[in-house]
């Protein structure tokens, strides 16, 4: 599991359990509650974290945080 700081949010990559490795992301608010899970699971840990900067940046243009 790895976190990185997106604005004022916090992404955190978490594996899927299962047979092939697989990766989904949860975007954090500062108190830790989760705003936003992946809705599909990616299979390496870097498309999941670009995929979370990207619902990150959309949350953050659209004011929710």
């Amino acid at each position: 599991m790895s976190s990185t700081p997106e604005q004022s949010l916090t992404v955190e990559i978490v594996p899927c359990t299962g047979a092939s490795p697989s990766y989904r992301w949860v975007l954090r608010r500062p108190d830790g509650t989760a705003l936003r899970r992946s809705p599909y699971a990616f299979s390496t840990e870097k498309g999941a974290l670009i995929s979370a900067a990207c619902w990150s940046r959309e949350l953050a243009e659209a004011g929710i945080r």
